[in-house]
């Protein structure tokens, strides 16, 4: 894989960066440029280096098994962190992920690069972002090196992204501005097709690279930036995620810090945190499938019927909160909390921690229809990975597979 030197170009609003990515053998829908797209007053904040690409790229390069070569130069620190980053990668997932050779024209130390000094943060809109920003707070953040002036958030990771027209992203962007505005924060949007050359698996697992590309191309503008974990770290060695505590500060610059924050929460302590934030009643939003702009109101609104929705307002139904929050204007009922399938480890996880938190303080209503849920799912789940495993190992002997394949069929 080619990532060739990248090239600024500006319109009346923005300011665009791309560089020509040439791969070996290139998936059905490649594009031929990966671009990044910022507001037009962005542009002297971006680096010249390939930093943001390299890092954007290096997880498909691994799955793909190519040598990454780069038309550029490289921050030198970066450049070692990209190694140990790959080393992590492959040891937790070496099915998925593989080892390539990084060749680049130059390394270069950015410790002299001029740099504005600001402390950024990607938000999302979630629990974990709005955590990450309500922690570093002037009010509640005492070293002012680690206090948050810029909120990035990212057109492009959505299911469907709205990276042609902005008209789907710039409602939600609406409902964050004033908000952001009246925290004195500066909100700024970044638009890439990146999500065109990984697909949603790799994105998956390896979002916080994804993220942190945006920060290290503007270079000039950030001293540090903050990835929200969504992991309490003591789960984190059950659950290696795409964003992690040993991976995410791998991605720094000699300048430019790359925090993983947040990791000694868990996501029960982060909800109650919030909720007792009156900027979030509006305007939290956990449900990335099924949330909508509602226009009147300039509010978000979930779905509130999938397990994410679900558990959160179990959550801010047991701290007292939940009849604060617009942004979930049905319901909270028993037939929905048992209904609710935690169909990964990740949601099982969390469903737990709610239901530790409702054991706490003596929610048995909660209590047992959460348990009740948790034993539907893995009675359901159960089957469809016995199912899942013995096809995997069928195919490690192709004729076997082929025959189970066949029998299937005639069976069906």
């Amino acid at each position: 894989m080619i990532i060739h030197k990248p090239k600024i170009i500006e319109d009346e609003t923005s300011v665009t960066i791309s560089a020509k990515i040439e791969v070996e053998n290139p998936l059905s829908g490649f594009p031929e440029f990966l671009f990044y797209k910022f507001p037009k007053g962005y542009k002297d904040f971006i680096t010249d280096r390939v930093d943001g690409f390299a890092v954007s790229l290096l997880p498909l390069a691994m799955q793909l098994g190519e040598d990454l070569e780069i038309r550029g130069s490289l921050s030198s620190r970066l450049a070692k962190g990209m190694r140990e980053y790959q080393l992590v990668q492959s040891t937790w997932k070496p099915a998925f992920f593989k080892l390539v050779d990084v060749k680049y024209d130059e390394l270069i130390s950015t410790l002299g690069e001029s740099n504005q000094g600001s402390v950024g943060s990607s938000f999302s809109g979630g629990v974990d972002s709005f955590h990450t920003l309500l922690t570093h707070l002037p009010q509640n953040e005492p070293n002012q090196d680690y206090i948050i002036s810029h909120c990035l958030i990212i057109n492009g990771f959505e299911k469907d992204p709205d990276i042609e027209s902005f008209a789907e992203f710039q409602k939600k962007q609406q409902v964050y501005e004033p908000m952001m505005a009246a925290n004195n924060l500066d909100f700024l949007v970044s638009c890439t097709n990146l999500r065109q050359f990984i697909g949603n698996e790799l994105l998956k697992q390896s979002f916080a690279a994804c993220i942190t590309a945006s920060a290290l191309i503007l270079g000039r503008l950030f001293s540090r930036f903050y990835i929200p974990s969504s992991y309490k770290f003591t789960s984190m060695g059950t659950f290696p995620d795409g964003s992690h505590l040993m991976l995410d500060n791998l991605l720094s610059t000699e300048s430019l810090q790359i925090i993983h924050d947040g990791a000694h929460f868990s996501r029960v302590e982060k909800t109650t945190d919030i909720a007792q934030w009156s900027e979030t009643h509006s305007t939290l939003r956990v449900c990335f499938g099924g949330a909508e702009y509602q226009e009147q109101s300039n509010t978000i609104e979930n779905c509130c019927k999938c397990e994410k929705c679900i558990r959160t307002m179990i959550t801010l139904d047991l701290c007292g909160a939940l009849q604060k929050y617009s942004t979930f204007p049905r319901p909270l009922k028993r037939q929905k909390i048992r209904n609710a399938y935690y169909n990964y480890k990740g949601s099982r996880l969390f469903a737990k921690e709610v239901l530790e938190y409702a054991k706490e303080i003596g929610r048995k209503d909660i209590v047992f229809d959460l348990r009740y849920a948790l034993i539907r799912s893995i009675i359901w789940l159960k089957p469809l990975i016995f199912i899942f495993d013995l096809s995997a190992r069928l195919k490690e002997h192709s004729e076997t597979y082929c025959r189970f394949v066949r029998f299937v069929k005639r069976t069906a």
